[in-house]
């Protein structure tokens, strides 16, 4: 009991240390990791005391990887995705199945799940955005001239919520029927899947996601559906985590939900790898539209790169980067950075 205090309690301060000193949280991570794996694993064979943990191998830090690197490895995401890959969720994932049975851990649970942590992580972010210590944080601010329209949250809200209950919902419902019929979709399994197994699924999923909606949000930005569609999600040049799903629902659905959650029907995923990815790509969808770059972010071009999108509209339509090289959509994204390179050498002189 002592040790699970002990454990809680540095868990608490390492949040506590990266909130007060964002610029030290690479440094800050690496004691926690240690502290974590060699400390309680290895000497207590537990996680925290809550949960036992499962055995160690390279695919639990492959999975651990991808997750943070989906969403970024914040203060907060650190020891929640811990968690998630090294916890044991035996117990959890017969509950899910136990309560929910049938078709309705696909078509209930799931979505709820990602509504869920839409809106604790949105709301986090907009209190930081707005009211906890926004002049603190306004150094990784990208655009700082920039700040949310308050006059506007009503409509954001309303649409939100529209988006979450008439499109994730029966899309959700629709992808377990397409199991139900063909064969193709989430496979509900008592027994969890290995972490390899999540982890090349997982893979599957950000490549699936990134073709998928590189090409749909390029045509959502053609002439004929920009003001009918597109519009309305770039009403925002600077935008904000709570705002990463406002817009058009046929481009919720086209441009958000399909290529997020669509890779599950060809893979045939294992439904709790399914999960985990609901959780961390809604995690990084208001990651990407954060409207900071946390020090912690400093080995991705994201959250800049979405963020560059917004701004200037024409550029930078994909998530990796990779479509964007190929089709030569990043050429302006390219001469900012250069630029950006050239005023830090000539202030550095």
């Amino acid at each position: 009991q002592a040790s699970g205090s002990r454990g809680f309690c540095f868990s608490l301060c390492y949040v506590c240390l990266c909130t007060a000193f964002p610029a030290c949280v690479p440094l800050l991570w690496s004691i926690y990791c240690y502290y974590y794996y060699y400390y309680i694993h290895l000497r207590t064979n537990s996680a925290l005391h809550i949960l036992p943990m499962v055995s160690l191998d390279p695919w639990s830090f492959a999975l651990l990887a991808v997750y943070l690197g989906a969403c970024g490895p914040s203060p907060l995401v650190v020891p929640f995705a811990c968690w998630c890959v090294f916890a044991d969720h035996n117990q959890m994932w017969q509950w899910i199945l136990d309560t929910f049975p049938g078709w309705t851990a696909a078509a209930i649970f799931f979505p709820t799940v990602s509504v869920l942590i839409y809106w604790i992580n949105g709301l986090i972010l907009f209190l930081v955005d707005t009211i906890f210590r926004p002049q603190v944080l306004q150094q990784f601010k990208i655009q700082k001239d920039k700040q949310f329209d308050m006059k506007k949250l009503g409509k954001v809200v309303k649409n939100l919520l529209f988006n979450q209950i008439f499109i994730i919902y029966p899309f959700a419902a629709a992808v377990e029927l397409i199991g139900a019929t063909t064969g193709y979709g989430p496979k509900r399994i008592t027994e969890l899947p290995s972490h390899k197994e999540m982890f090349l699924h997982t893979v599957g999923f950000v490549l699936v996601d990134e073709v998928l909606f590189y090409y749909g949000h390029r045509w959502l930005h053609h002439k004929s559906l920009y003001g009918k569609i597109h519009k309305m999600h770039h009403e925002f040049t600077a935008p904000i985590g709570l705002v990463a799903i406002y817009c058009h629902p046929f481009e919720m659905l086209v441009s958000n939900v399909i290529p997020l959650f669509g890779g599950c029907i060809p893979l045939q995923s294992h439904g709790f790898t399914v999960l985990g990815w609901v959780i961390f790509a809604v995690l990084g969808t208001q990651t990407h539209h954060c409207g900071y770059h946390w020090p912690w972010m400093s080995f991705d071009h994201q959250p800049s790169f979405h963020d560059f999108h917004h701004e200037k509209f024409d550029c930078n339509f994909g998530n990796l980067g990779w479509l964007d090289a190929l089709h030569g959509t990043n050429k302006m994204w390219n001469e900012h950075l250069q630029k950006e390179a050239e005023a830090k050498k000539a202030k550095a002189a």
